[in-house]
Order: structure tokens, then sequence, then C-alpha cells
């Protein structure tokens, strides 16, 4: 009997667990397809301009084409490490860019390859900052972070934004938006390898929610088992006993 009530407070125990793992990695599924369906959806709408990202939620232009005017700040430029294209190594390079009406944004122009060595800085597309016209796609960063494979997203040691590390590195104050760099006006500046949209699947996560619920099944199968052959070790105890009398 102290066998059977130790299985099933055991059993208890990880059933509960199985179920919290088997809901948290439907929480997941659920917020990652959510992003995924937002995003094939804005991707298709038509392209916003700048006084659009205050006039609409942070929904309405996340991913979003724009078009603005402006100028990029060469001098004030990031190299992103740990970028891939194609399997090759290289950075990401992410530019300031001033509107016409004077706002501050990181734009990212794209992939560069990384040099021949450590010491052998990456070759660049040159800007200037002559007015251009340039078109983009928005990221919102409290959005981004919930999506992998998003280099903005991804917070530093100590908690703070990428794009927050940026702005203290280069002593500026940006927009809370930043802008995949897709055609520029002046061709020249039109990224050869512009950043590419993440991969909108669902991942795995449904499929762990079921392995989960499947798990919980086999304990209660394991506890079924238990509570057999205990009952079946007692009953040939009793049966044994009542011969022997």
């Amino acid at each position: 009997m102290k066998r059977i009530v130790g299985a099933s407070l055991l059993a208890v125990i990880l059933v509960a667990l199985c179920i919290q793992g088997a809901r948290w990695q439907f929480d997941r599924h659920e917020v990652r397809h959510a992003k995924n369906e937002l995003i094939r959806a804005n991707i298709a709408k038509a392209p916003i301009t700048e006084s659009d990202l205050t006039g609409l939620n942070i929904n309405e232009v996340a991913w979003r084409s724009i078009k603005i005017d402006g100028r990029f700040v060469p001098e004030s430029e990031i190299l992103v490490r740990n970028r891939y294209h194609e399997g090759k190594y290289g950075f990401g390079v992410v530019t300031l860019f001033q509107s016409s009406a004077g706002k501050n944004y990181w734009v990212d122009r794209g992939w560069v390859v990384a040099g021949k060595d450590a010491l052998t800085p990456p070759e660049t597309k040159e800007v200037s900052n002559e007015p251009t016209s340039i078109e983009g796609r928005v990221r919102v960063e409290n959005i981004e972070s919930q999506i992998s494979g998003t280099v903005f997203a991804v917070p530093g040691n100590d908690g703070e934004s990428q794009l927050a590390r940026w702005n203290n590195e280069k002593e500026i104050s940006t927009e809370p938006f930043y802008f995949d760099l897709i055609n520029s006006e002046k061709a020249t500046f039109t990224p050869d390898v512009p950043a590419s949209l993440p991969e909108l699947s669902d991942g795995p996560h449904l499929a762990y929610s079921v392995q989960w619920v499947l798990f919980a099944g086999l304990v209660l199968f394991g506890l079924y088992l238990v509570i057999r052959e205990e009952r079946k070790a007692q009953t040939e105890k009793l049966w044994r006993a009542y011969k022997s009398a």
C-alpha cells in the first residue's frame, strides 16, 4: 500500500510538471504563430510614411514598407558580428539615418562578407550625407524580441537592448524604430544583400507540447503498472495465507 501511495504522489508531481511544460510550449507556439501572421499581413500592405510611425500603433507599422527622405550619417556606423549569408560569415552594416523631419533612425544596410582575417575589415558600400530617398522595412523592437533570429532583439547581459546600447555607444537618441534598407534613390546605396525576413515558421513548439502530453500519459501508464503489480502481489500474498491456513 505504501508503494502505491508513494508512486501516486510521484505521478501527480510528474503529471503536473508535464502539463506545465505542455502549456508553456503551446503558449510559445501561439505567440510565434501570431507574430508570423502579423508579418505576413503587414508585408503585403501598401508602404507607409514617416508620419504614420506616430499615427499608427506598433502592430500596424511593424514590418511595413516605408518610404522616407533624409540623409545618412556615415560617421555613425556599426558593424554587427555573427551575420551569415549562404553559409558565409560576415557582418551586418548599420548606419544612422536622419530624416528630413530631423528624426534619427538606425538603418540596417544589409550583409557584407568578412575580411580575409580578423585584422582585415570588411568592405562595405560607402554612403554619403547627401540627401536621398530610401525604401525600407520597419522593425519594432518589442515585437522583434518575440521572434527568433533577429539581431536587434537580442539583449545584452545587463538586459539592455541592442538598440539602446548603440545609442549609448554613439551618444545619440533615435526613434524606437529601425529600418531594413531595401532600395535607395541612389543605386549605389542599395545593399547587395539586404536584410532578410525571419523564417515564417511556427517552429517545433506545438509538437513539443504534444510530447509533454504524451509524457504525462506515460507517467499515468507507469502508475497503472505499479498499481497492477502491487495488487497482484497482494492477491498472491492473501492466496498463500489462505492456503496455509
